[in-house]
């Protein structure tokens, strides 16, 4: 084992979270339910659940990630990542 959630070889799925004012979480592909609650849980860890936003997930040749963990992994980061205030090269932290 390899400390990985995918296996070798198996690219992470590839997430972007467009934040919003406005408090309701979307996604494509649409019903993407895993994905949306894993944003939620990312913005609530961040002290902004009152923020919504959209998550597209991309699809490789192979579609969607069968792993969840991995999936909800990179929902996570891209969360973080669309939070992250221009030259902030840490994760934010809820206070």
């Amino acid at each position: 084992m390899n400390g990985r959630s995918q296996p070798a070889g198996r690219p992470s799925p590839a997430v972007r979270f467009i934040p919003s004012d406005i408090p309701v979480l979307t996604s494509t592909p649409a019903r993407a339910d895993d994905a949306v609650r894993a944003a939620g849980r990312a913005l609530a860890r961040l002290g902004r659940s009152h923020l919504g936003g959209h998550l597209v997930l991309m699809t490789g040749r192979d579609g969607l990630s069968d792993d969840r963990t991995a999936r909800e992994v990179a929902v996570a980061r891209a969360v973080e990542h669309a939070l992250r205030r221009p030259g902030e090269h840490r994760p934010l932290t809820g206070t």
